[in-house]
């Protein structure tokens, strides 16, 4: 069992996004608020610039303990449920204390995505201890009441070729306390044309390939999803498969050792380390369907841990310094690797 140490004292059980949905699975009643809209400087642009404002979709699930017998017998908002517009206030209360923590210039609080949802989770459930925020009032939300909580924050404009760009964090509870957490970093339809295909007709122009991608129990405290996007968008423009399958295990190798040893391996051998789960889709290639899709998940925890063994002669593993894909890259990713080897 892998655990986290936080959420203040407790030690938590990192969750993937397949244990979650079991997890939820088990709840006999759910109430959900669905893409909030809000305006903050949270995370950075697509170009990597931080402290511009961009509209921010915030999506809540929460899982209950019990079904909502009273409030259906008495068709009222009771205490069986959760009241979904107290519940979408809070989490608007939350964005606004969000911003009036990080656009002070003399802050030094966090202005990542996930800072963002350690506040939207503080105020709903009063766990966790961003610094300066207290309460007057219960919370919204109660471990006694609740059994899973999950917040998404989508930026619509995270991406250049997608979708957009989201983080989604949550936590599993026992009655007492929170005791499972689970986050997924994600870049969602992103389009790109690359040379695909086994037939004579696919070998003479590029088609597009519909690419979502997911960095599933991601507990960095930083959201690097241009630099993930810039990794995954060059790779497959710049590459020439047959199959479907071939690039989406080329993909996600570049994504392991391109984006997510060079930000795991400082924290040592015991680090916990995300999955990586790409989909691919080639809308074109079959008239009478919508597309064909190829889905693959890959851990890349071993491949990280042999990245540890090979500097086995320093004892410090926060001192290693491995080689990252500058943020932008001028020209083919191809190029910059192909550099990179030859200096070694």
């Amino acid at each position: 069992m892998s655990l986290l140490t936080g959420f203040d004292k407790y030690a938590l059980e990192i969750l993937n996004r397949s244990d979650l949905a079991h997890e939820a699975s088990k709840a006999p009643a759910i109430i959900r608020v669905k893409n909030l809209q809000t305006t903050l400087a949270v995370g950075t642009d697509v170009w990597g610039r931080e402290g511009k404002r961009q509209p921010v979709l915030v999506s809540a699930s929460v899982s209950l303990r019990k079904p909502f017998e009273s409030a259906s017998e008495e068709d009222a908002v009771t205490s069986s449920t959760i009241h979904y517009g107290i519940l979408s206030k809070k989490i608007l209360e939350a964005c606004e204390a969000y911003a009036s923590t990080t656009s002070t210039a003399a802050t030094d609080a966090p202005s990542t995505v996930t800072s963002l949802l350690d506040i939207i989770f503080h105020f709903l459930t009063h766990s966790g201890s961003p610094s300066g925020i207290n309460f007057n009032e219960p919370p919204v939300l109660t471990s006694s009441v609740i059994s899973s909580l999950e917040v998404t924050a989508m930026l619509p404009k995270g991406s250049l070729l997608g979708s957009g760009a989201s983080l989604t964090q949550a936590y599993v509870y026992s009655p007492v306390e929170p005791k499972a957490l689970s986050r997924v970093l994600a870049l969602h339809n992103l389009s790109i044309p690359t040379l695909i295909g086994v037939n004579p007709n696919e070998r003479l122009a590029k088609q597009i390939v519909i690419a979502n991608i997911e960095l599933d129990q991601w507990t960095d405290a930083v959201d690097p999803y241009p630099q993930l996007e810039q990794v995954v968008v060059k790779t497959i423009e710049e590459s020439s498969f047959q199959t479907l399958e071939a690039l989406a295990t080329h993909v996600c190798q570049r994504v392991i050792k391109y984006l997510v040893i060079p930000q795991y391996i400082p924290k040592g051998p015991n680090a916990i380390c995300p999955l990586v789960r790409i989909r691919l889709e080639k809308p074109t290639a079959v008239t009478m369907a919508d597309a064909p899709v190829v889905e693959l998940v890959v851990n890349s925890g071993p491949q990280v841990t042999a990245a540890f063994y090979s500097f086995q002669q320093i004892q410090d593993y926060s001192t290693i310094k491995v080689t990252k894909v500058p943020f932008p890259l001028q020209g083919k990713l191809n190029d910059w690797i192909a550099k990179e080897e030859a200096k070694a």
